[in-house]
């Protein structure tokens, strides 16, 4: 299994801060299923495998824990 962690407008719109899934999984794949459950800006979120950014085309792997992270701006 594969832990997703949420943050954010993330785990308020889903009402949860974790959740898992089945490996072996993409991060597109996992972007697209949060695009199905309506999380807004979805397009946009960026996704850090056992705690290393990683892009869509990236395999998750069984054990591995990702963490959901809305996109940041700062002044």
């Amino acid at each position: 299994m594969i832990e997703v962690l949420c943050f954010a407008h993330v785990a308020e719109e889903l009402a949860m801060r974790s959740y898992t899934v089945s490996a072996p999984t993409t991060i597109a794949s996992l972007r697209e299923g949060l695009m199905e459950r309506g999380v807004s800006g979805a397009e946009r979120l960026m996704f850090a495998v056992n705690e290393r950014y990683e892009t869509d085309d990236y395999m998750i792997e069984d054990g591995d824990t990702v963490a959901v992270i809305p996109m940041v701006s700062g002044g």
